[in-house]
């Protein structure tokens, strides 16, 4: 092992041993506010908690019409959070509660990270801390490199749509998927819907009824519905141009287009993403902003955000503050 990866594996891991032993947040009902806003014709949901000048983006994860990621997944998160900063949490184009794309060629991950820059721009925040999950990685690093002006500062948790490709990975080679998609039903059903968040989570005491209730209702939907019709078919487009972006972004970022502080926040016992992808991804983007840090949470998996709150959430703000 190298000087420089012992130096950093010594360095998270210490960080890990300062950090409280693990305490569960029990579970409690969304306290912040739950808001439309027209995004250029898309009907936008959206979660607000907190105020003042500091402001923070929370992306989740997911592709268009996933059932199991919606802004709802941040609920443990927005009140804590809100403490420090003002808190935003919108659906994705086409996730949750947002309106699904207008017409098939929007049916991408550019649309997808179009529709949160023009959210962003739509209520009025002027510079953020991006955080985004898995899927929600890779609009939010997009922004940064596009868009410096408006980022303060990158968070990227868990994000096998972000780190360089590992054909050992991925849900044609990887059992950990195919378990989550087999016998699915016609219908979305609470059964159905729990499996995805209970194979992520490290711990299922967060998984409660009532939050697998409110994605079901969500899934119900007629625009979703429609959405995972539409990705029956145009589902290759949308991972061709996530494939694009992601190359893309890659060559910007080591071309010196990372301008934002960024954090690597990486969940130690993510099935979904093992840690080997976040610090491949470390090594395409330290080497291009000196301000570039890696943090692993143990006794986490890719739910990391509602499997250990406390220490979530302390680790965001101290890094927005500080960034």
């Amino acid at each position: 092992m190298s000087p420089t990866r012992r130096s950093f594996l010594q360095a998270s891991i210490t960080g890990l041993a300062a950090l409280p032993s693990n305490t569960t947040a029990q579970p409690s009902p969304p306290k912040s506010k739950e808001k439309y806003i027209d995004v250029r014709g898309i009907r936008t949901r959206y979660f607000e908690s907190g105020s003042g000048e500091n402001h923070v983006v929370l992306v989740q994860g997911g592709s268009i019409a996933s059932i199991s990621y919606t802004a709802d997944m941040w609920d443990l998160n927005m009140e804590g959070l809100g403490q420090h900063a003002h808190v935003w949490a919108p659906d994705k184009l086409g996730c949750g509660y947002t309106d699904n794309p207008r017409n098939d060629n929007d049916y991408t991950m550019k649309a997808q990270t179009q529709h949160l820059y023009d959210f962003m721009r739509a209520v009025g925040i002027k510079k953020a801390c991006l955080v985004g999950l898995s899927r929600g990685a890779l609009p939010v690093a997009r922004i940064a490199v596009d868009h410096p002006e408006i980022t303060q500062s990158l968070i990227i948790l868990d994000s096998r749509t972000l780190a360089p490709t590992d054909p050992t990975i991925g849900s044609k080679t990887n059992p950990f998927y195919t378990r989550l998609t087999a016998n699915a039903p016609p219908v979305p059903n609470a059964e159905y819907i729990r499996r995805e968040p209970d194979a992520n989570s490290y711990f299922q005491s967060h998984i409660t009824d009532e939050y697998v209730q409110r994605l079901l209702k969500s899934a119900l939907l007629s625009k979703s519905a429609k959405a995972r019709n539409k990705m029956k078919y145009l589902g290759d487009q949308y991972r061709n141009d996530s494939a694009r972006m992601k190359a893309e972004t890659h060559d910007m970022i080591r071309a010196g287009r990372l301008k934002s502080p960024t954090l690597i926040l990486w969940a130690y016992n993510d099935p979904s993403a093992p840690l080997s992808l976040g610090l491949q991804l470390m090594n395409i983007i330290a080497p291009a902003h000196p301000q570039t840090q890696m943090h692993i949470l143990n006794q986490a998996a890719h739910y990391m955000c509602r499997d250990q709150v406390d220490k979530f959430n302390r680790i965001v703000i101290s890094f927005m503050k500080n960034s």
